[in-house]
Formats: structure tokens, C-alpha cells, sequence
């Protein structure tokens, strides 16, 4: 990860970048997302997941390659079947919030096509994403709740493709909007048996029934979690 954020200092630094010839970009703006969940699990919705970017790119006629830093969350809360008095009525409470912070570095290939001021293109290519925190947050029954704060030292992999429309709205300034679907091929490593049944710590219990893919020791249990589709707004300066 560190050669990665030591090629972009380089990148962003290079003299090239006011060339009139292949010109450099800078893009800056963010996303919103929704996870797909297991369509027979009724346990996880999605809060309000976000994303921000800045992403430098070199362009190369009809060829773009971009790189750069993403700030983005992965916000979910989870509901559980729970016996809320004596009568043995259940109902489903919002039990717990999953919130992960995560540093990406995209590495990405456009190809487009200009029509007058309107330009559209396709995107695809990979994420190397790093987890800052991932926080569960356990809400009680009288209104209370609590956290814990977990770290990772682990590096894991996404793919993201999409279709970019964008268009002239100052000169070299371009408003770009753009659908994309992301796809984890290399899930976050949060399963390590700590939830099970009579745990000590609440947090313990429920730290890894995040929807993450499929359960490694229940391979019949797949919660979903790892596709994701969404929708980013920018403004892209091009130095000419």
C-alpha cells in the first residue's frame, strides 16, 4: 500500500501534467451506494453509505487510466428476532449498527466517446481497499446502546466497472455523472469464530455476522454484502 501512495505522489507530481498533448485530470467528488443482500434474509438493511474521491488520470486520445484516494463506509444495521415480553411475542428489533471505514486506491481504465459537448464512456477496472475502523454498535432494548472499535491489518480487492456521462460546464471543467456496480473478489477478513452462542462479550457475538459473502464455516450461508451498486457526481479539471 505504501508503493502504491509513493506512485501517486509521483504521478500528481510529474512535470507532464500541463502538457496540451494527453493532458492530466483532476476528478474530486463523491458517491452513494447500496449493498445487495441474500433476497431470503430479512436480518440487514442498508443506512446511508457514502464515498468521496480525488482522482488524477492521464488521458491518452480515447484511453483514460486514473488513480487516487477514496474515503468510503460500508453502514448497515441488523435486525433480530427477539422476545420482547413475557408472553412470547416476537417481533424484529433493530439490534445492531455494522459501520466499516475504508481507504481505497483505484486503479481504472476509461474508454469513451465524445458527442459535441456530451461525452460517454465505460469504466472498469480494480480497488485495493484497507479497513480504517469497523465499529458494532449494540442497541438495547431501554433505548441505550454501546460500541467497540475494531482494527485490521489486512489489504483486499473490489471490482468496480461503470458508464460515465459528462459535459462541459466551464472551460475544462466537466460535471461528470456516473453509474457503477462493485463487486468484492477478495471479501474483508472479518470471520474468525469470535460470534457464537454464549459469548461473554455482546460485541463478540455479533462482530461477525456482518452481511460479508458467504460464512466460512457455513458454506450454505451466503448473507450477501459484497455487490454493490451506486451512483458518483464530480467536477473533473483537465490541464490543458
Amino acid at each position: 500500500m505504501r508503493k502504491l501512495f509513493l506512485i501517486l505522489l509521483l504521478l500528481c507530481s510529474s512535470s507532464s501534467f500541463s502538457q496540451k498533448v494527453n493532458p492530466w485530470s483532476l476528478a474530486i467528488g463523491a458517491s452513494t451506494y447500496n449493498y445487495v443482500f441474500d433476497s431470503r434474509i430479512d436480518d440487514y438493511a442498508n443506512k446511508f453509505n457514502y464515498e468521496f474521491y480525488i482522482l488524477p488520470s492521464k488521458n491518452f486520445s480515447f484511453l483514460k487510466l486514473t488513480t487516487g484516494i477514496m474515503y468510503s463506509t460500508k453502514n448497515i444495521k441488523g435486525y433480530e428476532f427477539t422476545r420482547i415480553n413475557e408472553e412470547s411475542v416476537f417481533h424484529d428489533l433493530y439490534k445492531v449498527d455494522y459501520d466499516v471505514e475504508y481507504i481505497k486506491v483505484p486503479i481504472l481504465a476509461t474508454v469513451g466517446y465524445s458527442f459535441k459537448k456530451v461525452m460517454f464512456s465505460i469504466t472498469g477496472g480494480f480497488i485495493l481497499d484497507h479497513i480504517l475502523n469497523y465499529r458494532v454498535k449494540v442497541n438495547y432494548l431501554n433505548g441505550e446502546s454501546s460500541y467497540k472499535d475494531y482494527k485490521f491489518d489486512d489489504y483486499n480487492m473490489s471490482v468496480r466497472g461503470g458508464i460515465t456521462i459528462s459535459t462541459e460546464i466551464f472551460k475544462n471543467i466537466n460535471l461528470t455523472l456516473q453509474p457503477f456496480i462493485d463487486y468484492k473478489i477478495d471479501p474483508d477478513d472479518i470471520f474468525d469464530n469470535t460470534g457464537k452462542w454464549g459469548s461473554r462479550d455482546i460485541y463478540e457475538y455479533y462482530y461477525d455476522q456482518i452481511p460479508n459473502g458467504v460464512v466460512p464455516d457455513d458454506l450454505y450461508n451466503d448473507y450477501g454484502g459484497i455487490l454493490s451498486y451506486g451512483l458518483s457526481i464530480g467536477l473533473e479539471y483537465t490541464f490543458k
